[in-house]
């Protein structure tokens, strides 16, 4: 067989069943052997997008989702994707096919150090040299791609290494796996839960890293039981899975949110980084007693540990927070409903969203604007399959995203909610889902605009800059590609429209006119 012949043969034995792709020459042995072995190859009208798919296969699975593109742009168009992986924290594989190595760097067609270039943003990058490497290189890059502090992986396939012959008895061993050359350390339970003891307003930061060690279930059994208030920063991860009252929702938002932070006397950071949305945890961000701590992984015994210390529970603190949370909620809610007045606002579809819920929906939320409010009025849980960008803050991602759900629980309700400008990165892609039977319900909330940009714009600087987009017919659009394109124009049309959506086949988009605001 040739190499690429044992590349996908390879990727089939792992469980890989689809691959996000666009086509070119750079991938055309690739492409054939996939057809002949029945790998499905899910095509796409831009690399952005394939790149996504492949991304949010990884971050709803925690195994690597695998996109495969030609050269050259093909390839830096992808690296938004791996991009938006890396921020999350997200495993995925780029393949990226190229001319021959025996031409490289002598200007054949698109003629790129793609490895070099994808360096930065991974965790492995390199090219297949030798043929008979080709098994253990992707090895490698799978195990790395999956091990601890998961992330993207990229491999270049040459043409002529993709074609060349190899007896499996030349093959190179998957030998030696390389892991991370820094294990993360992290405090000893029975230390954090002495000093949870004797604190008196402990706060869990909870972010990624929860849900990517599978941890998330652990520490919410022990917030629960011990009344310790639990945040997620805005763009991670959920790992909420349930309603449960020590969860305050997201911290970080544009839109601000309860005094929690300032307050709290012992804050740890379980998965989560020391950024921006925690005031880098520098002093002016913290209570002048506070203390940090840090524990990614070991909650259950934590939880054990605690039980068996007698820990005390945090029921006065807990009910403060919560307090103050329904306090910043009824705000963002009297603040909606003046500026909606009497016309539709982003609350209005997020109740309806909400009216719909299950606990196996896939709900993703794509936009800057209609992302701050959702986060400010879902506030009781955040399950791990729930989606944002992440914390690259990338727009545009949210069609893929909905392809890839579809394609990863084929019979869980998926929905995207969009902003109009979101949505219009990669609205094309909305033809090669209905075409591939990848069915979902995408609300697009039309506020003309750059809502959150335009916002900030008009508080800064008295006007809108670059800022404002023109309308579009989100119904006759959606037609014309295939899908079931229909206009709301109240919450309940909303539901109704959503609800018919999820039990009928195909794509629904559900275009809503809003009036602008941000929380």
């Amino acid at each position: 067989m040739t190499a690429v012949e044992w590349f996908v043969q390879d990727l089939r034995q792992r469980g890989v069943e689809w691959i996000a792709t666009l086509c070119g020459h750079g991938l055309d042995p690739f492409d054939h052997a996939c057809r002949k072995q029945g790998l499905r190859l899910v095509d796409v009208r831009n690399e952005q997008t394939a790149a996504y798919m492949a991304e949010v296969h990884g971050r709803l699975t925690g195994r690597a989702g695998v996109v495969a593109v030609s050269s050259g742009v093909a390839h830096v168009n992808a690296m938004t994707g791996v991009v938006d992986a890396f921020f999350d924290g997200a495993p995925m594989l780029l393949i990226t096919g190229a001319g021959a190595l025996a031409t490289s760097g002598m200007g054949h067609f698109q003629d790129l150090d793609q490895a070099g270039l994808a360096a930065p943003v991974t965790k492995y990058s390199r090219t297949i040299d030798s043929p008979e490497r080709t098994l253990q290189i992707l090895d490698e890059a799978l195990h790395i791609a999956e091990a601890p502090r998961p992330g993207p992986v990229h491999i270049t396939f040459p043409a002529d290494m993709q074609q060349r012959e190899v007896e499996e008895s030349a093959m190179v061993p998957r030998a030696g796996r390389p892991g991370d050359a820094n294990p993360p350390r992290y405090d000893a339970a029975g230390e954090i839960a002495v000093r949870i003891a004797e604190a008196r307003r402990p706060l869990i930061i909870a972010g990624s890293g929860v849900h990517y060690n599978g941890e998330g279930e652990a520490l919410a059994a022990f917030s629960e039981a011990f009344s310790i208030p639990v945040v997620t920063p805005i763009w991670d991860r959920g790992s909420i899975e349930r309603p449960m009252e020590s969860f305050l929702g997201v911290i970080g938002a544009a839109a601000g949110g309860p005094r929690l932070l300032p307050d709290a006397d012992l804050v740890i950071l379980a998965g989560a980084q020391a950024d921006y949305r925690v005031g880098y945890l520098q002093p002016k961000a913290l209570a002048g007693d506070a203390e940090i701590a840090r524990l990614d992984q070991g909650w259950t015994e934590m939880l054990w540990v605690y039980k068996k210390a007698d820990g005390k529970r945090h029921t006065d603190w807990l009910a403060e927070v919560r307090r103050r949370r329904s306090e910043f909620r009824d705000g963002v809610e009297a603040k909606a409903r003046k500026q909606a007045g009497t016309a539709l606002h982003a609350m209005h579809v997020i109740r309806a969203i909400e009216k719909a819920l299950t606990d196996d929906m896939v709900l993703l939320l794509d936009g800057g604007s209609i992302g701050q409010w959702a986060h400010q009025l879902l506030t009781d849980r955040y399950p791990g399959h729930w989606l944002t960008c992440g914390r690259s803050g990338v727009v545009g991602w949210g069609l893929g995203g909905a392809m890839a759900a579809r394609l990863t629980y084929p019979g869980r309700p998926v929905v995207l909610l969009s902003g109009d400008g979101a949505f219009t990165f990669t609205v094309a892609e909305i033809e090669c889902a209905a075409r591939q039977g990848l069915s979902f319900v995408a609300i697009v909330a039309d506020d003309e605009a750059w809502g959150i940009t335009q916002a900030g714009h008009i508080r800064q600087f008295g006007e809108a800059i670059t800022s404002s987009l023109g309308p579009i017919d989100f119904v006759r659009l959606a037609q014309s590609l295939g899908a079931r394109g229909v206009r709301a124009t109240s919450e309940q049309e909303i539901h109704a429209e959503l609800m018919k959506g999820l039990d009928s086949k195909g794509v629904t988009v559900i275009h809503v006119p809003i009036v602008g605001g941000t929380p």
